[in-house]
């Protein structure tokens, strides 16, 4: 496998790949660290600094390759994006924030594992083996509270708003460089196959907290025109509250 593309086409390509790993590691990373202070427990708090530091020192290996790629540092480039993203109001919002942008990570890092460029795809491997594959949040406190039904109007609110971060992470379905890095083998799945198996896959949760996946319109972003027909389709997993 090649470790670094030659030409300038793959490379400016590589460029935005990373940038994209990089935000949402570091996202996470500055979510973890801001949310540590909702636990009372020391062992949570451990078991949450832990995974802060594993997820920031893999960061230093998308780092490395990004100064081997471009001869920058990758943090300035995305330090402008990472200032305008909010911070969970409580433990509540932190269980439903990070569910969702670690499933969005895992889905984003499957299509990396056999990237033709050897140093990407050792990352997401390592990168995947360190985050759970869950249905539901690890914390239990925001399934527990949309189990009350006058809870739900706002728990809806506050999942639309980690889910269209996590979605504009991912970057734009219709976007030509997205779909030309499958085309150089820069990665295996076009943007819109990414997004389509993250939505699919909240099923279980949206059937467990009775919530919706809203129209693209409302959320703000870009949505697969494949999502139009399943958005329509009862979650999997639905249950009755």
């Amino acid at each position: 496998m090649l470790r670094i593309p030659t030409d300038e086409e793959s490379r400016g390509i590589l460029r935005k790949i990373l940038e994209r790993q990089a935000y949402r590691m570091l996202m996470l990373a500055n979510i973890r660290g801001h949310g540590i202070k909702y636990f009372t427990e020391v062992e949570d708090k451990l078991r949450m600094g832990e995974r802060m530091t594993l997820s920031l020192r893999l960061f230093q290996e998308v780092q490395r390759l990004y100064a081997q790629v471009s001869d920058q540092d990758v943090v300035p480039v995305v330090r402008g994006r990472m200032e305008r993203i909010p911070y969970p109001a409580s433990r509540m919002e932190l269980a439903v924030c990070l569910f969702l942008c670690v499933r969005v990570e895992r889905h984003a890092l499957a299509a990396y594992v056999d990237s033709s460029v050897g140093d990407l795809a050792a990352i997401a491997r390592t990168r995947l083996e360190s985050l759970p594959d869950l249905e539901l949040p690890a914390d239990g406190a925001f399934v527990e509270f949309c189990s009350e039904q006058e809870n739900r109007p706002l728990a809806q609110q506050q999942f639309e708003r980690w889910l269209t971060i996590s979605l504009l992470s991912l970057g734009r379905p219709s976007s030509a460089g997205a779909a030309r890095a499958v085309e150089l083998g820069l990665r295996t799945a076009p943007t819109p196959a990414i997004v389509m198996g993250f939505l699919t896959k909240l099923g279980s949760f949206l059937g467990s907290c009775s919530l919706v996946v809203p129209a693209a319109e409302t959320l703000g972003v870009e949505l697969p025109e494949a999502w139009a027909g399943a958005a329509s389709l009862p979650p999997s997993g639905t249950a009755s509250k």
